[in-house]
């Protein structure tokens, strides 16, 4: 395929079967679909929702007027805030043919095109090579591997909070403790590990995300309260228009923190079992988590209570234009 025959533009609905095609022969996530036990066509479907989030933009590369290539955009507008620049995740990058050539022509367009785009932060399932090739050539940098995790439910999900703690929803009055846990106890995140970012302000903007899912319908928080405080939280969350769409009710836990001083006692996995409990109860069939690979002890809570791991994917960062120093937003 000749550079010459290629051509970008926007996404149209004139491409919506040459797109589910993409997402269709997409190989890289069959392990984890089969073991949700949900289908690639209803997966397919899933994803094709995404693209028109008001939210998200997507590019399309056609060769000889047939599609061969797609990268979507989403905006993160509590992250541009927080840094002063326009950054987006890279949700989707899919090509057609074997090699990178595709996808690091997507990358590029965006790079060189885009003036909007400060920064871009891609995940990828770890044997999807040429996607990964693709961002090398582009200057992504590597930040993390990710781990996901998944377990089907049953009704009759057993819990027994120990005697000292109270398993409680997280009231208004809870919030604060809540926030203090996250700054002691959220270090393992790909923020961190981008030398660009400065390790204190990684762990505030998970804070930042942590406070932001309060007063979200689709996220419910618990906490473990004992000793007259706040011992630990786990926050879960249900995607209705997923459920609907792979005709099978699931949910994940998205964050969890346990007190420094409280650890190791078995605090984490009761609040794991508690979570789980609860959307057991509410019909959930399926949950998922995902944490860092080396992010030892959220692995083994997860393997403690049921937990298998279904996927791993890489991170990678790419600064196109770099923070500002005025602020210290970031290291150099």
């Amino acid at each position: 395929m000749s550079m010459s025959q290629l051509m970008f533009s926007p996404l149209d609905g004139s491409r919506d079967e040459e797109v589910r095609r993409l997402f269709q022969e997409y190989p890289h996530k069959d392990f984890q679909l089969k073991s949700m036990k949900v289908s690639k066509e209803g997966m397919a479907d899933y994803l094709q929702t995404t693209l028109k989030s008001p939210d998200t933009q997507s590019i399309c590369l056609k060769a000889n007027g047939k599609l061969t290539g797609l990268i979507a955009l989403k905006s993160l507008p509590w992250m541009s805030e927080h840094f002063g620049l326009k950054m987006y995740a890279v949700p989707h990058l899919l090509a057609g043919f074997e090699g990178s050539l595709v996808r690091a022509r997507l990358l590029r367009y965006v790079i060189e095109e885009l003036q909007e785009v400060d920064f871009l932060d891609c995940r990828i399932a770890a044997d999807d090579v040429y996607a990964a090739q693709a961002l090398e050539a582009a200057g992504f940098r590597y930040v993390g591997t990710e781990a996901f995790l998944g377990q089907e439910l049953r009704r009759d999900e057993p819990f027994d909070p120990p005697a000292d703690i109270e398993i409680a929803e997280c009231s208004r009055a809870d919030r604060k403790q809540v926030l203090e846990i996250v700054e002691s106890t959220h270090v393992h995140n790909r923020f961190a590990c981008d030398p660009l970012i400065d390790p204190d302000l990684a762990r505030t903007l998970y804070r930042k995300l942590v406070d932001n899912c309060f007063d979200q319908s689709q996220f419910t928080t618990l906490v473990a309260r004992g000793h007259g405080a706040v011992q630990g939280f786990i926050i879960s969350k249900t995607n209705e228009t997923f459920c609907q769409l792979v005709g099978k009710k699931t949910g994940s836990l998205d964050f969890i923190g346990v007190r420094p001083d409280n650890r190791n006692r078995g605090l984490g996995a009761c609040l794991n079992r508690a979570a789980l409990q609860r959307m057991a109860q509410q019909g959930v069939q399926y949950v998922g988590v995902r944490t860092l690979a080396n992010n030892y002890p959220a692995l083994r809570i997860t393997f403690k209570t049921g937990f298998a791991v279904t996927s791993t994917s890489l991170h990678f960062h790419r600064w196109i234009k770099r923070p500002k120093i005025e602020g210290s937003y970031t290291r150099f």
